[in-house]
């Protein structure tokens, strides 16, 4: 099933949760005492009416909770006033757990057998939560200062939408997990399913979101996450997929700020990572699962770009600006990811492994154990030229025999905090076959008069080679060219 397919299956019941009401429970008290109107006695009520039922929340203010609200069962809609989406005006209800939750300590949010706080398996203490269940839409809430903002546990075809939630000291702002609930933490299948988490504000929350333990064909997008705490960031992960069982997880269009990584997915096949923004993190994405693809995304100013990972892994980097990367950033040692290691060599735009440079293979060298099989750059010749606009960018691939590859260009204005060069400005791509020996040149030429439109007269060029597994190369050496015109454009 296709992105847009898995998304419209989700709105299609989210339409009948919308048409076939059987009940509206109004929320217009601020207090949690379980009477007539609070939104305890509202949940509780839907869940005992069974059937699509609406809670409207037109309460304003603060909802200060003194324990935890009952799990949410589905069909149901939980909706507050309208909000935009910004955190600088945030929704007019707020649901805040301070009353029963120690803000100032992770020992508030212990993990499920050890450890507390963000980066251990966790199911506790969520604002709401919807548990073996399915068919729930909650918007427009402020949530803040519990342990998990909202949790999908073993639950499907949910609707997590245009919410602020901030200020966690536990494992998420939202949490979706089809974890067994035994102490080993095992995954299901076919459960934690079909779930879309759209256009929520999340910061200040250990990891974003997370997508565990058997969850599939879930899709986040469109929302925006990061982390702002002194002495705290880089923390813990954008969006992290751990245990076993993740596949068909699409992350489009979101951005990702301040963590130890952008995203950690290095427990998840099948995943589409599309039109993100992930920058300031210590490991923009990595990566060690099959069928990984990594497509126009802008990755800047982290310490590390993109850093397939796992001896098995097949990841497709492709058409992506990444650059200005190799910052001296690094991860606190109570962070899941990234690094604690100031001389750790994972400075480059796309790192193999995250062991520095992976030096190429000989020609005829191929499937060697690795991430992406080690696949080797290309290499470009110093013989190519940049003139009168128009790049022309020789160069050769050494690799297996008989096989064909894409092999994909960039500029680059300049090279990165570390030296290396990357790929700001994507410029094309060619297909090639290599012959017996392993061996195939190529010659690239493209316009680039739209491209540079800042008059620069140098610039770094790379490349980039996919092999027909889809695993991606790391960037070539830079070739530095000068931008040189036509003797009769210089006398004008």
């Amino acid at each position: 099933m296709s992105v847009r397919q898995r998304a419209a299956a989700v709105l299609v019941s989210f339409g009948v949760v919308a048409t076939v009401q059987a009940a509206t429970f109004i929320v217009n008290k601020n207090t949690d005492d379980g009477s007539v109107n609070t939104l305890r006695w509202a949940i509780q009520q839907s869940n005992l009416a069974g059937g699509a039922n609406a809670i409207l929340i037109v309460a304003r203010g603060v909802i200060k909770l003194n324990s935890l609200l009952p799990p949410i069962k589905g069909p149901a809609l939980i909706k507050a006033s309208g909000w935009r989406g910004s955190d600088y005006d945030p929704p007019s209800v707020a649901l805040d757990g301070s009353n029963f939750i120690d803000t100032t300590t992770v020992n508030s949010c212990p993990g499920e057998t050890s450890g507390f706080g963000p980066n251990v398996r966790s199911l506790q203490k969520p604002a709401l939560a919807v548990v073996d269940s399915g068919g729930v839409d909650i918007s427009g809430l402020e949530i803040r200062n519990f342990c998990i903002g909202v949790m999908l546990l073993r639950s499907h075809d949910n609707h997590i939408h245009h919410n602020l939630i901030h200020d966690t000291v536990g494992a998420a702002g939202i949490l979706v997990t089809g974890d067994d609930g035994t102490a080993a933490g095992g995954a299901t299948t076919g459960k934690s399913i079909n779930n879309l988490i759209e256009y929520n504000v999340i910061y200040n929350t250990g990891d974003g979101m997370e997508c565990t333990r058997g969850t599939s064909n879930t899709t986040y997008q469109y929302n925006l996450m990061h982390e702002t705490r002194a002495g705290v960031a880089p923390y813990s992960q954008g969006i992290e997929c751990a245990g076993s069982g993740n596949t068909g997880i699409s992350i489009l269009h979101n951005k990702f700020s301040g963590y130890s990584d952008g995203l950690q997915l290095n427990a998840a096949n099948n995943v589409l990572v599309i039109g993100n923004t992930i920058e300031n993190t210590t490991y923009g994405i990595t990566a060690s699962g099959a069928g990984v693809r990594i497509e126009g995304n802008l990755i800047t100013g982290n310490r590390m770009g993109v850093g397939p990972g796992g001896n098995t892994s097949e990841v497709t980097i492709t058409r992506n600006r990444i650059y200005d990367n190799g910052e001296p950033l690094l991860s606190l040692p109570t962070s899941a990811g990234g690094t604690t290691d100031p001389n750790s060599p994972a400075l480059l735009g796309i790192d193999l492994g995250l062991n520095g440079v992976t030096p190429n293979q000989p020609a005829g060298s191929c499937g060697s154990a690795g991430p992406n099989s080690l696949q080797n750059h290309p290499i470009l010749s110093p013989a190519s030229t940049w003139q009168d606009e128009r790049i022309a960018l020789d160069g050769a691939l050494s690799s297996c025999p008989n096989a064909s590859y894409a092999v994909e260009f960039f500029a680059n204005r300049s090279l990165n905090a570390a030296g290396f060069a990357e790929g700001e400005i994507y410029l094309g791509s060619i297909a090639l076959t290599t012959d017996a020996t392993g061996n195939a040149s190529f010659h690239f030429r493209a316009a680039l008069e739209k491209l540079l439109r800042d008059r620069t007269t140098q610039a770094y060029f790379t490349a980039t080679a996919t092999n027909s597994a889809g695993g991606t190369s790391e960037f070539s050496a830079a070739l530095l060219l000068t931008h040189r015109h036509n003797d009769d454009h210089d006398d004008k």
